[in-house]
């Protein structure tokens, strides 16, 4: 029998924090390594094509109760299925089961502060998250064979909020990769005042600054100025000035992206702020309210900080009006991208589950 490798996640849904543990399989696959994609089957999830190489064990889950119910099932298939060696999870909620699979090596990989996951999201309820970070405490003893961080500021901010449970090391440092999916650099496509194309990539949490997003789209005095709202929950906006785009696959992510000129982060908590540098791998020029998170990837310094609305108007309009400074920022941005392959990603995983 094969000996495989587990990949546990929460769902399928479109989004960099599971393309990233698909972008560790296909190049596991690619290795000839074999490996098995356990995750809870949501309604109005699509499988991207992409990732054909991929073993799903389709779960059924919807609400609370079901999630938990279905997660246990889950854990209890990977602790049977006697071919796995190694389990990967990243999902918070689904590590908290992972105790059922202690007979694999079982391996962490976190990709942001997850204990603040649902402090101040309304959606969740104040109950809700103290019970969540009950048990989250708990799931920090376990003994994995690794915990892994996608960034130093993840890793220090686990490390401040859980000093009494757990303490890690910069040797468990893992940066993700700029997904598989071929980039082509947007040619010929520059910004001019009076034509401007801005896209956030963002969800309903509160971190994700989609409130101080709107702001600025509201009280701009830029004019010609169009904003690509990129996200996979159902964000409301009156403005006109504002289009969502909810891709059903990576294709259409990437399609989204090449509209723009420009790509805004109004995040004030990013691991890595994986989705701005998927956008820099386009040539697309990125603008962001600064968070520790961005400073992974930000060596060249070519991400244009703002704190305000006005600072957004006189920073845009300073880019757009000098092609040859936007060019110059373009490569840049494409410069630091190029830095983060999946293949660095997947054998410095290797190295550390090895």
């Amino acid at each position: 029998m094969l000996s495989s490798y587990a990949v546990v996640m929460p769902s399928m849904k479109i989004g960099g924090g599971n393309r990233v543990l698909l972008q560790f399989m296909d190049e596991a696959i690619k290795d000839k390594k074999n490996c098995k994609l356990f995750f809870l089957d949501r309604k109005g999830d699509v499988f991207d094509s992409h990732y054909s190489n991929s073993v799903p064990q389709r779960m059924l889950g919807d609400g609370v109760l079901s999630v938990v119910l279905f997660s246990i099932i889950l854990s209890f298939k990977v602790r049977f299925d006697k071919s796995i060696v190694a389990a990967i999870v990243s999902d918070p909620i689904l590590s908290f089961f992972s105790f059922i699979y202690a007979n694999k090596r079982r391996v962490r990989f976190v990709q942001s502060n997850d204990f603040l996951l649902y402090e101040g999201n309304s959606k969740g309820g104040k109950l809700f998250n103290s019970i969540y970070q009950y048990f989250f405490k708990i799931s920090q003893k376990y003994q994995y064979h690794s915990v892994l961080f996608n960034s130093t500021y993840s890793l220090n901010s686990y490390n401040e909020t859980l000093t009494s449970v757990q303490h890690y090391s910069t040797k468990y440092i893992v940066n993700p990769a700029v997904f598989t999916l071929k980039y082509e650099k947007n040619i010929g496509i520059y910004p001019s005042v009076g034509s401007i194309r801005v896209c956030i990539v963002t969800n309903a949490h509160p971190r994700k600054g989609y409130q101080q997003f709107l702001e600025i789209a509201k009280h701009s005095k830029l004019k010609g100025v169009n904003y690509i709202v990129i996200s996979q929950d159902d964000l409301d906006s009156e403005l006109k000035s504002v289009t969502h785009v909810k891709p059903r696959s990576d294709k259409e992510y990437v399609d989204a992206l090449k509209q723009c000129h420009f790509v805004l982060s109004t995040s004030t908590f990013e691991g890595f702020g994986l989705a701005l540098i998927e956008a820099m791998a386009l040539g697309i020029v990125p603008i962001a309210f600064y968070n520790p998170g961005l400073d992974e990837f930000n060596t060249e310094k070519n991400i244009t900080i703002i704190d305000n609305v006005v600072d957004f108007d006189n920073k845009i309009t300073k880019i757009a009006s000098d092609k040859d400074r936007y060019i110059k920022l373009s490569d840049s941005a494409i410069k630091s991208a190029s830095v983060f392959t999946t293949q660095n990603f997947y054998f410095s995983m290797m190295d550390k589950i090895k």
